[in-house]
């Protein structure tokens, strides 16, 4: 895989993130939560620190009320790595770490995404989040 598809990976990663931190973080715009949904499949699903399977509707229904629930959270990228690209199919895996209120919270979070010619160039497929102690 060239570097560049390895950087814009992890620069679609970290915005993703960023969204995520100004939706929680903030009063947002709900603009703010579309833009994040489109970068999901409709089959998208995940499973979070608490190891719970979410589908993108549960996901986006929650996320819908939690808009400014931890004002001032900041979301960190780091230790990011490719782990799998052929095709159209890229498996990442990197340290998320938070930050809100004094606190620090780390995750490892696995993804599938897929590439795609049009805006978004990357679709999340699924996303694993384990909780570091």
């Amino acid at each position: 895989m060239p570097n560049t598809d390895a950087s814009n990976l992890e620069a679609e990663v970290v915005a993703a993130n960023q969204l995520l931190a100004t939706w929680f973080g903030t009063d947002a715009d709900p603009e703010i939560l579309d833009r994040l949904a489109a970068t999901q499949a409709e089959t998208f699903s995940m499973v979070s620190i608490d190891r719970v399977r979410v589908s993108q509707s549960e996901l986006l229904a929650l996320l819908r009320q939690a808009r400014n629930s931890r004002p001032g959270l900041e979301i960190q990228i780091t230790d990011f790595e490719v782990l799998f690209s052929e095709g159209d199919v890229r498996v990442i895996r990197c340290m998320e770490r938070h930050h809100f209120d004094g606190k620090r919270s780390d995750r490892w979070t696995t993804a599938v995404l897929t590439t795609q010619p049009t805006s978004p160039r990357f679709l999340w497929q699924a996303l694993h989040e384990s909780l570091v102690d």
